[in-house]
């Protein structure tokens, strides 16, 4: 059947499209707002550089943490089992640490269970821990407490190097327990 002119309905919604198509899209969206707003839309694996504490998942304390001497973006320096940089920060004393609360979000402590292990290239003597006064057992190495650095994601990283944060500067390791130069 071929028409002349169009069909009576071509050209208009159905009566009832306007008001449940609008509908549909606020009930969609509110569930879409809702569902981001409780992190139900957020997708586990990517990583968000705004949120202290979120972006590098800190291990779980090891029964005993590995240091040894990685391959950085700023060349050699400590690593942890991982391979992710280890910093010190120039405002702690000998095995004592002042890092704390917002500082520790952005700047993990590498904590152990057990005395740390000695990786290639690290000086077994230079490297210990102490308690902290959360209660946790701190790495240090020449009496430096040692950090990561939230935003350094893949091993060899070092965008915390050099870097002013909590009033002192951070600094990658050097195997000689020394801060390594900018």
């Amino acid at each position: 059947m071929t028409f002349l002119t169009r069909p009576p309905t071509a050209g208009r919604r159905p009566p009832t499209a306007g008001p449940v198509r609008r509908g549909t899209i606020w009930a969609g969206g509110l569930v879409l707002a809702g569902a981001a707003l409780t992190g139900c839309a957020r997708d586990a694996d990517r990583l968000d550089m705004d949120t202290p504490g979120r972006t590098l998942p800190v291990p779980a304390t090891a029964a005993a943490t590995e240091v040894s001497l990685g391959t950085t973006a700023r060349g050699p320096a400590l690593v942890d089992g991982a391979g992710h940089s280890l910093y010190l920060f120039e405002k702690d004393g000998a095995n004592a640490s002042t890092c704390e609360g917002d500082c520790l979000d952005m700047w993990p402590a590498v904590t152990t269970l057990e005395p740390p292990k000695a990786g290639l290239g690290v000086r077994a003597e230079l490297l210990g821990s102490f308690t902290r006064e959360d209660g946790g057992k701190q790495v240090s190495y020449a009496g430096h407490p040692l950090y990561r650095f939230v935003k350094d994601v893949s091993p060899g990283d070092a965008i915390g190097h050099d870097l002013a944060d909590h009033g002192a500067e951070w600094y990658l390791v050097a195997s000689s327990g020394e801060r390594i130069p900018s």
